[in-house]
């Protein structure tokens, strides 16, 4: 009743305000259910890779057979890279859509061989390593083709993607652990099926539809999605790599298979890496300013070092270890999934490019120092000490060296900057660097943009759309450019105009021209 006293016309504009600030998050939150395809397929691939990699990996041999595959996977991605960065116009669809259709049918029949070969006997150094392979690169590509679905996702629509699929993977992936090594395979290479009706299923409707209102913060947490340059991008990289090698260190230590085997994390880890990973989507949500910039760094480093005093406080039972180091690999996946996102939205290159290059990053050095450690360390890195503070080292030079340039990126000098800048983006293809008349009226249009989307509160990826449908665009020709789809953009129009309070194209460039 007291909406309707004697001031009911402010306490009515009140509620309004409110009711307006809240409505995108929840209407955020609401939408998220249209995701479920992409986080259900990620979960299935990933839980098919992880069993393949780690199903058995009981010995010295078993590890070496993880690492070689990894690294032998990678010489394909390598090769890729070099045709995919020659080329400036992306896959077609019908390409991916048959690339992603061949990677779950050899990814399914691969897992399954590697289970067959250890049933029947016939399982050989060569052989193994060879599937191994086999089934890294087709999974690879797999959870590359899920990602590419979200070139279109606003940060937090990755965030809750990428994390969530990890939170419904996570207890899987534990349970095939506990599954004798031949028989995880072969159910998790037909769970890996499943993938396919799933993938026709988001052919159907675009999941990113209703997920148009993006945050103007960016990917990174500044005020502007501006600032998501080539510089932090490339920050970001070369952390995960250090981090990889410090992870490759733990995972490859003689001192973790004292006990005959990689120690068998217990029931508490599925707790703990759950909790993690769906506290890091919450907290996105609610914090999108920090969490995916500094907040995910501390904790990383707090799980690292925290793993690291765990296996040197309870040399008997390195399970306790195990389970915050495997959370920390849980969560650093979790943050290259994000960032092969991040440059997937804002690159000129074909998707495929970024998401090798981050898979690269992640894997490769780890799998390098994971067989040099555990292989060919005799007798510099057998000792455990060393190699503790090896790890620790690495942890907290990652951390640091993405907080220094963070610093460096908020002040240092512009000029350098941006010519530095320059550099990268035509190195990253995350920007056409061509100068031309046609450029420069794009870049008038985007100023006049900026101007409208500060005044009227638009989202970074509306500003996008408004940039393209005043040049004259179609909606189809805006959908091609963006790689979203046609619907999507008239989502993102019809949002322009509610803000704007116009009806039309032509009301929209004269609201510009007068800002």
């Amino acid at each position: 009743m007291l909406y309707w006293s004697t001031d009911r016309t402010g306490r009515i504009a009140g509620g309004r305000k409110a009711m307006q600030a809240s409505a995108p998050r929840r209407e955020t939150l609401k939408s998220s259910i249209a995701l479920t395809p992409i986080v259900i397929g990620l979960a299935l691939s990933h839980t098919a890779m992880m069993v393949a990699g780690f199903s058995g990996l009981t010995n010295g041999f078993e590890a070496l057979r993880s690492g070689l595959g990894t690294c032998i996977a990678a010489v394909p991605m390598l090769i890729a890279m070099g045709v995919l960065s020659k080329t400036r116009e992306p896959l077609s669809e019908k390409a991916v859509d048959a690339a992603f259709f061949i990677a779950i049918i050899v990814q399914s029949a691969s897992i399954m061989a590697l289970g067959s070969i250890a049933i029947d006997g016939s399982a050989t150094p060569a052989a193994s390593i060879a599937l191994s392979a086999v089934a890294s690169f087709s999974s690879w590509i797999a959870i590359l083709i899920w990602l590419r679905h979200m070139k279109a996702a606003s940060a937090i629509a990755a965030v809750l993607t990428t994390f969530g699929a990890l939170s419904v993977a996570q207890p899987v992936v534990y349970a095939f652990v506990l599954v004798p090594p031949a028989d995880a395979c072969l159910i998790a290479g037909m769970l890996a099926v499943l993938q396919a009706p799933l993938a026709l299923s988001i052919h159907k409707r675009d999941p990113f539809a209703r997920l148009a209102e993006e945050p103007n913060t960016g990917y990174f947490g500044f005020e502007s999605a501006k600032t998501d340059t080539p510089r932090l991008f490339l920050t970001m990289t070369v952390s995960v790599f250090a981090l990889s090698l410090a992870m490759g260190v733990i995972e490859g230590s003689p001192f973790r298979f004292a006990e005959g085997g990689v120690p068998l994390p217990g029931a508490g880890y599925v707790v703990v890496t759950t909790a993690v990973t769906v506290g890091i989507a919450v907290c996105a949500v609610r914090r999108p300013r920090t969490m995916m910039t500094t907040g995910i760094w501390i904790l990383m480093q707090g799980l690292g070092i925290t793993a690291l005093l765990f296996y040197a406080a309870f040399p008997e039972r390195l399970s306790i270890g195990a389970a915050l180091s495997t959370t920390l690999s849980a969560v650093m996946t979790g943050l290259v999934w994000y960032l092969i996102t991040a440059f997937s939205h804002y690159g000129s290159k074909d998707p495929f490019f970024y998401g090798m290059a981050g898979w690269l990053a992640y894997l490769v050095p780890r799998a390098f120092v994971q067989i040099a450690v555990g292989q060919f360390a005799e007798p510099l890195l057998s000792d455990p000490l060393l190699l503790t503070a090896l790890a620790g080292a690495l942890i907290l030079a990652s951390t640091q060296f993405v907080f220094f340039r963070l610093l460096k990126t908020a002040y240092s000098d512009n000029d350098a900057a941006q010519e530095s800048t320059k550099r990268l983006e035509k190195l990253l293809g995350l920007k056409d660097t061509q100068a031309s008349g046609e450029s420069m009226r794009k870049e008038l249009v985007r100023h006049d943009v900026a101007k409208l989307q500060d005044a009227c509160g638009l989202s970074d990826r509306e500003a996008e759309v408004v940039a393209l449908y005043a040049l004259g665009k179609t909606q189809q020709a805006i959908a091609d450019e963006l790689c979203i789809t046609p619907s999507t953009v008239r989502v993102h129009i019809k949002h322009v105009y509610a803000k704007t309070g116009l009806h039309s194209r032509q009301g929209l460039i004269d609201r510009m021209s007068g800002e």
